[in-house]
């Protein structure tokens, strides 16, 4: 009975791999720095969160000054949390306006050769939004 138990696990983990459904070689990205930019013509006040699973690993909130002429007000972020095992999530609200989100979980699936993404959020009149950019670690 032991024995057909073992070739019945061999025979569903060969079908798994076979399948794709246990992979190693989930692709990753980190990502590298975050800069946030404030071009509206008033403050605004920014939370950026970061969660790897249920573990908050940065909050942090910022006044920004409006836009003037063509100097802005922001922040670049560059730290050890963006690093590491396991997705990350992160997320920029300004005020009540509008948030905007993301997981390196799903940056991996799209950026599938990178390794390293570099994020500028810009903050205008429309909201909140996130770009990425592959750059060597």
């Amino acid at each position: 009975m032991l024995k057909q138990r073992r070739r019945e696990f061999v025979g569903t983990l060969a079908v798994a791999l076979t399948a794709g459904c246990i992979s190693g070689d989930e692709p990753q990205v980190s990502i590298h720095e975050i800069d946030v930019v404030n071009l509206r013509d008033e403050s605004v006040e920014v939370t950026i969160t970061a969660e790897r699973g249920d573990e908050i690993v940065y909050e942090d909130s910022f006044e920004f000054d409006p836009k003037q002429g063509g100097s802005t007000d922001g922040v670049y972020l560059k730290e050890n949390w963006m690093s590491g095992q396991g997705d990350l999530e992160v997320t920029v609200s300004a005020d009540s306006l509008d948030e905007a989100s993301l997981s390196t979980a799903s940056l991996a699936r799209e950026y599938e050769d990178a390794e390293c993404l570099s994020v500028f959020t810009p903050i205008d009149e429309n909201g909140v939004s996130m770009y990425y950019a592959e750059i060597e670690c």
